[in-house]
C-alpha cells in the first residue's frame, strides 16, 4: 500500500479528528465492558455474603448434634418437624409460626423457626435464629 500523502492541513486536521473519534469509543466501550463486569462481581459478592450470613456457624466443641438447618423438615407438617428437631436437641425452641409472621430479626443459636402454610406444612427450611 503507498503511504498516505495528505494535500493539505485541512486533510491532517480530518485524520487527526477521525483517529480522535475512533479512540474515544474504543474507550468508551472498554469502560462500559468493565463497568458491567464490576457490577456483576459485586451482584455475585453479595450473593456470597448472603450465603455466609445466613449459614449456622460450626457446632461448639463437644457437640455431636446436628445443628440444622433442616431441609427435610420442608413438605411435612409443622408439629413434626419441631419434633424432628427436639429429637437432635431437646434444649432448641422450636416455635411453628404462620408465613409471613412478623418476628424480630435478633439472632439467637437456641431457637427454630419454622414457617407453615394454611395446611401446617413448612413451607422454609428452618434452621437456627
Amino acid at each position: 500500500n503507498p503511504p498516505i500523502l495528505f494535500t493539505s492541513q485541512k486533510d491532517l486536521s480530518k485524520t487527526n479528528a477521525q483517529t480522535m473519534l475512533s479512540a474515544t469509543w474504543i474507550a468508551a466501550f472498554l469502560l462500559l465492558g468493565a463497568g458491567i463486569i464490576v457490577a456483576l462481581l459485586q451482584i455475585d459478592s453479595t450473593a456470597h455474603e448472603a450465603q455466609v450470613r445466613n449459614r449456622v456457624q460450626t457446632p461448639m466443641m463437644g457437640m455431636h448434634q446436628k445443628q440444622g438447618p433442616w431441609p427435610e423438615c420442608k413438605g411435612i407438617e409443622g408439629e413434626e418437624c419441631c419434633e424432628l428437631i427436639h429429637g437432635f436437641d431437646k434444649e432448641i425452641e422450636c416455635n411453628v409460626l404462620a408465613e409471613g409472621s412478623m418476628v424480630t430479626m435478633d439472632f439467637r443459636p437456641d431457637r427454630v423457626r419454622v414457617f407453615i402454610n394454611d395446611d401446617k406444612v413448612v413451607v422454609r427450611t428452618p434452621g437456627r435464629g
